[in-house]
């Protein structure tokens, strides 16, 4: 019993260790200043001040400020602008906070439907774990997943408990056992789809080429052969960084190539 208390105390402080390092840009709270620039922002962008809005929006990024209707009108301000590379990586961003807004959606739906370069993905070509952190990133953020993913073992712990504490034979721990059984396969889910998505997330970034385009090259250097070109807009992953250059994963890391970091921006936002 000690060792399974043990355990659970272990993974569950590291579930929720999890949950609060992923919070610290949300936990900032608006200051009055910011409120203001939002405000000063919104009106510029309503009254076709699309660049002066941009900057406006961007200044509050900078500043460390991070919420879906922030980089949503971000990216409505570059989308104006025809500024797609930019307005697909602040949809991008604004997706990663509220997975399953219909409007950002729609918005990143019609930013891609206008980037030039129309790649191709091959099915199943990311893997299992890219597969997995695909789908669950399309319904719940990563916190959410986490919090899942805790209830989750802290229902496991406590139907462990209950079926040690049961009387063999009886209704109650043949009921236990059979709700552990479906706890234990939904905790698996939920562990290996959190897994997956750190695994991703640090692995393989997801990145949006925000140059207006970006010669492609075999190695890190100017002095390397252009293999193709990329357009603004185009979305890719790092696979690797060397100084001030990046290799670059196109349509599920099929192609891959070398272009200055400049060229491209991390949909996730780099720590402060």
């Amino acid at each position: 019993m000690k060792r399974i208390v043990t355990t659970f105390a272990f993974v569950s402080l590291t579930i929720v260790a999890l949950f609060l390092a992923n919070q610290a840009l949300l936990l900032a709270k608006p200051s009055v200043t910011a409120v203001e620039t939002m405000w000063t922002a919104n009106q510029l962008y309503e009254t076709g001040q699309y660049v002066q809005a941009a900057q406006a929006y961007q200044q509050l990024v900078d500043q460390g400020y991070a919420d879906s209707a922030l980089f949503y009108n971000l990216g409505n301000a570059y989308f104006k602008q025809g500024d797609s590379g930019r307005a697909i990586l602040n949809y991008r961003r604004a997706e990663r906070l509220a997975p399953r807004d219909a409007d950002i959606q729609a918005n990143l739906a019609l930013a891609r439907a206008q980037s030039l370069d129309q790649l191709e993905e091959t099915s199943n070509s990311s893997g299992f774990f890219g597969n997995l952190a695909a789908v669950t990133a399309g319904w719940l953020t990563l916190n959410e997943l986490a919090i899942i993913t805790l209830g989750l073992w802290m229902l496991f712990a406590f139907l462990v408990i209950g079926f040690g504490g049961s009387k063999r034979g009886s209704g109650l721990r043949e009921g236990i056992g059979y709700a552990l059984v479906v706890a234990s396969l939904l905790l698996a889910v939920g562990l290996v789809g959190l897994v997956s998505r750190l695994h991703m997330t640090n692995t393989s970034p997801e990145a949006v080429v925000v140059a207006q385009e970006a010669a492609v090259t075999s190695g890190p250097g100017p002095q390397y052969v252009t293999e193709f070109s990329l357009h603004s807009g185009t979305e890719v992953s790092i696979v690797e960084t060397r100084e001030n250059w990046v290799r670059l994963g196109v349509a599920d890391g099929e192609l891959q190539g070398w272009v200055p970091a400049g060229a491209v921006e991390t949909v996730a936002l780099a720590s402060k």
